[in-house]
């Protein structure tokens, strides 16, 4: 029989379609998780059972609202009951770091209040808000600076940020973890959270590689070796949960 459940958390990720939400989701869900379809909200989410320091099991449950946009009507169904809300951007597209304000604004009037009442209203003090950057093994394509990352986390009052990259998978289980306990009650140690970093390789894109003596092509391009193939596995990815919704509704 599985662990009697302790926790249950609801954890949302939101903001621009091909930041890399879904891509960061697929790193994370690969062990152990099974997905969930919610008829009543035509969205697939995915489901672990998180033990945190062998003593108290919670209910993992992460949703991707693919690419719904600013002013889609199903923000707020999403949304319900979350405990845990990632604002997520690409840290090569200004544009989603720019878009973060509205994507702000929207979670923060579901949940009750704007940011100057972040501190007294019940509501948003029962939700965690974090800040997440995606895509930052691509230095050379870099867009958005650590210092604007850490500058928005603080400005706006947020339970904190974590820079992510879903190719490599840096933070991405530590990010995940982290937040679960979190909502548990539940502060890990630096030395705790260690434990779910992984060894990475380093890829640079800003020598062609015919200059080391290569045959050129695709390589020659970082944007289109990395960056353009992880957009493509996102757009495929809300491409066939699109399909599936669409078949549940004929």
């Amino acid at each position: 029989m599985p662990p009697s459940t302790d926790v249950q958390c609801k954890l949302v990720l939101v903001g621009n379609g091909s930041v890399g939400k879904s891509s960061i989701i697929a790193r994370f869900v690969d062990d152990g998780f099974h997905c969930v379809y919610r008829q009543t909200v035509g969205v697939d989410f995915f489901e672990k059972q998180v033990t945190v320091r062998n003593s108290l099991t919670l209910s993992l449950q992460v949703w991707d609202i693919g690419g719904q946009s600013l002013s889609s009507n199903m923000l707020a169904k999403y949304l319900y009951g979350s405990r845990v809300v990632f604002l997520c951007y690409d840290v090569t597209d200004p544009n989603s770091f720019s878009d973060l304000d509205d994507w702000l604004r929207i979670v923060r009037k579901h949940f009750g209040g704007s940011g100057a009442e972040r501190s007294s209203d019940q509501q948003l003090k029962q939700v965690d808000i974090y800040l997440v950057a995606n895509k930052i093994d691509l230095l050379d394509l870099r867009r958005v600076k650590e210092a604007q990352h850490w500058s928005f986390v603080s400005e706006h009052n947020l339970c904190g940020g974590m820079l992510c990259s879903a190719q490599s998978g840096q933070n991405v289980v530590r990010a995940f973890n982290h937040v679960a306990a979190q909502a548990a009650g539940v502060r890990l140690s630096e030395y705790e959270l260690a434990f779910y970093d992984r060894v990475l390789d380093v890829t640079r894109h800003d020598e062609p590689a015919a200059s080391k003596g290569g045959g050129g092509g695709a390589a020659d391009s970082g944007r289109t070796a990395m960056a353009d193939a992880i957009e493509a596995e996102d757009l495929a990815l809300e491409a066939a949960k699109a399909a599936k919704r669409s078949c549940m509704c004929m």
